[in-house]
């Protein structure tokens, strides 16, 4: 219970250190929607102003933070970009678009002084579907922990109303102590007609970046937390929404102060005037008295159309001085003086309005037919000048948008929805891993195969007469692609690792600010003259080393606002290969004839040279055959002469001869068949 009395404490310190900003706020609008406001300086600056800051949807552009050979840097940085490219760009009706939030963002900026937005994560129920997207909060709901800087603020508090169906899904059973009434809490006072019948209850949502946890409590249920989240978005700021858009740059504290207080004092004065000249041109009226007795003639004359003549039978009256003497009009020449130096004065202090804003004439679309072109660049450089730190202002607020986007969609979204939002060919985790599974199967199938395919070679090669070709592994070329690429799991183990993802990715938007046509195309003549020179010179000079001439075009475009986005495409510039005459090429192609020929001529001796070289080996086979044989005829001669010595019978003698003249037959008949056989195989090799 004391915790929640604290947490409402901390609360009610933060509304009362806002306070005076919020009524200011307030009134700020009220005098921007135009209520009682004779001259609207504050919605004239404000609509030059707003498109001068963001004028269209910013697109991201992620790219490798050193530009070096990082194939998957590469891969990642394109799915980050094509990601946030989405997401900038979903147009889903039921969730807040990132253009229109982002221009009530800088609205909330340029009127109350301060410009909020979170980023929320959503998905439905069996998370098939899911996305980021901005989530627009009051500017007047919204409370900061004390602090001096941003990164030292302790806690963010969001002010919400829900009714009882979004209490319920939110609090389940603690949603039955909350009370829910009619109107909003800080709208008591005031009349509810015409709001509605929709009944809420006041619940703070509470980002506690010390416990890093989100934290939801209400003043009418202080026995503890309505519900707590460990986490929610793992993001490494942990806050949901980038630092508060805020132009007026104030070291001491975070408290915002409106661009509108730096000239309220004029807009005042500039309000007097108006209503001064607004009723003293009520004052300049032509009227005046006459006398009487012209009456009826007076009245008849001033009906009729041009060129009518009113008969009158009162000439007497008009006889000394006609009408000028009968009529007196009311004199307003003095009060016309006063209106030519109202307006004088409207002018001047308009003009230190535009001084103190930073808002020339130039800039809202104003000239003076007899200034010269060069006082207006003059005026256009200065103003843009002082427009620049607001509109980079609007650019790290978009930056920051975009960079808790990504690192929600890395944290929260499946590898299903990363390859469906970006469409890249890069394989999912599982898909991977069954690819190198079924590459390994087939693998070792190849190896229980070799000893196999490698005796057919050999079979092969002697009837062919050629060296034994074994056929290599070849697995399916498709699983081989799916085995080459980063899958989405090393995708996003990139992209998820905080310090990881910011050494390796440079995360950038292209400008938030619409060209003017002229402008564009002054900037691409100046960028053609300025490159046609360049080139012209390179021309005239063929000294300089190609690696010069390229860093010089480089730094050339990089001066153009237009040159990051040609700067890849020229950094893969190649030397151009030399022009050869059509003579050097003549006889450079009779070179190349001759030495294709000698390369013919030498491949036919290689052939021959191989051809002996295996008739050699035939012979050699042969004749060691030969021997063999010889050997082994003479050592049956010797066992029969043996086995005679020993026996000394005539007739077993007689017997054994004829066994020994069979064999030696038989052997003669195998080595004339082998002898045969050999010589076909040479006649076939040759």
């Amino acid at each position: 219970m004391d915790e929640i009395l604290n947490w409402l404490a901390e609360i009610k310190d933060a509304q009362k250190r806002d306070k005076e900003f919020r009524d200011k706020g307030k009134k700020i609008l009220k005098i921007y929607e135009g209520e009682n406001t004779p001259f609207n300086v504050l919605y004239s600056n404000t609509e030059t102003l707003l498109p001068a800051l963001f004028s269209q949807p910013p697109k991201p552009v992620i790219s490798r933070r050193f530009k070096d050979d990082d194939p998957i840097g590469k891969v990642v940085s394109e799915a980050g970009q094509r990601m946030l490219e989405y997401l900038v760009d979903t147009d889903i009706d039921e969730y807040d678009n990132f253009t229109d939030s982002l221009t009530d963002v800088a609205l909330d900026g340029l009127l109350p002084g301060r410009g909020n937005l979170s980023i929320k994560y959503e998905s439905d129920d069996d998370v098939s579907w899911e996305t980021v997207c901005p989530d627009a909060k009051d500017w007047s709901r919204v409370y900061y922990g004390y602090a001096k800087k941003w990164s030292k603020v302790p806690w963010i508090a969001y002010e919400e109303h829900l009714d009882e169906g979004e209490a319920k899904r939110l609090f389940k059973a603690k949603s039955k102590e909350l009370n829910f009434t009619e109107g909003e809490d800080e709208e008591k006072t005031e009349s509810n007609e015409n709001k509605g019948k929709r009944k809420t209850a006041l619940v703070y949502q509470i980002w506690d970046k010390k416990s890093r946890s989100v934290k939801y409590v209400s003043p009418q249920y202080v026995d503890g937390y309505l519900r707590e989240d460990e986490d929610p978005l793992g993001l490494s700021g942990f806050f949901n929404c980038p630092k508060p858009l805020q132009f007026v740059k104030k070291p001491s504290n975070l408290v915002p102060t409106a661009l509108y207080t730096l000239y309220e004092n004029q807009a005042e004065e500039l309000n007097r005037i108006q209503g001064r000249i607004n009723k003293i041109v009520e004052a300049i009226k032509a009227r005046g008295i006459y006398d009487g007795t012209l009456g009826d003639d007076l009245e008849n004359l001033f009906k009729e159309a041009d060129n009518a003549l009113v008969p009158t039978d009162k000439t007497s009256s008009l006889v000394d001085g006609g009408l000028d003497k009968a009529i007196w009009f009311a004199p307003v020449e003095k009060l016309i003086i006063v209106l030519q130096e109202l307006y004088k004065a409207r002018q001047s202090c308009k003009s230190v309005i535009y001084e103190i804003t930073g808002i020339s004439d130039i800039v809202r679309g104003q000239s003076v037919a007899s200034e010269t072109l060069g006082a207006q660049k003059i005026k256009e450089s200065w103003g843009t000048m002082r427009l620049k730190r607001l509109q980079k202002e609007v650019q790290r607020y978009a930056l920051d948008m975009m960079k808790i986007m990504l690192e929600i969609s890395a944290t929260k979204f499946s590898e299903e929805t990363w390859k469906k939002a970006t469409m890249l060919p890069n394989p999912l985790t599982e898909e991977k891993e069954q690819a190198q599974a079924q590459i390994k199967m087939m693998q070792t199938e190849y190896q229980q195969k070799l000893p196999m395919l490698q005796q057919q070679a050999m079979i092969q090669a002697q009837q062919t007469g050629k060296q034994p070709q074994v056929p290599p592994f070849n697995p399916d070329p498709k699983l081989m692609k799916i085995v080459s690429m980063p899958s989405w799991g090393e995708i996003l183990e990139i992209l998820k690792d905080d310090f990881h993802r910011s050494y390796r990715l440079d995360i950038e938007t292209n400008s938030t600010l619409d060209v003017e046509a002229t402008e564009d195309k002054q900037m691409i003549g100046e960028f053609m003259n300025a490159l046609g020179q360049v080139m012209a010179g390179f021309s005239n000079d063929q000294s300089i080393p190609f690696a010069a001439k390229k860093s010089i075009i480089l730094a050339v475009t990089k001066r153009f606002r237009f040159g990051r986005e040609v700067e890849d495409e020229l950094k893969t510039m190649q030397e151009p290969k030399p022009q050869i005459p059509p003579e050097l090429q003549k006889k450079m192609k009779e070179q190349q004839q001759q030495i294709q020929k000698a390369q013919q001529k030498i491949k036919a001796e290689q052939e021959q040279l191989e051809k002996e070289k295996q008739k050699l080996e035939f012979d050699k086979q042969q004749q060691d055959f030969k021997k063999q044989m010889d050997e082994l005829s003479l050592k049956h001669k010797e066992e029969l002469a043996k086995q005679k010595s020993e026996i000394g019978k005539s007739k077993i003698i007689a017997d054994i001869e004829k066994v020994m003249e069979k064999r030696e037959t038989k052997m003669q008949s195998l080595i004339d068949k082998a002898v045969s056989r050999i010589e076909l195989q040479n006649k076939k090799a040759s």
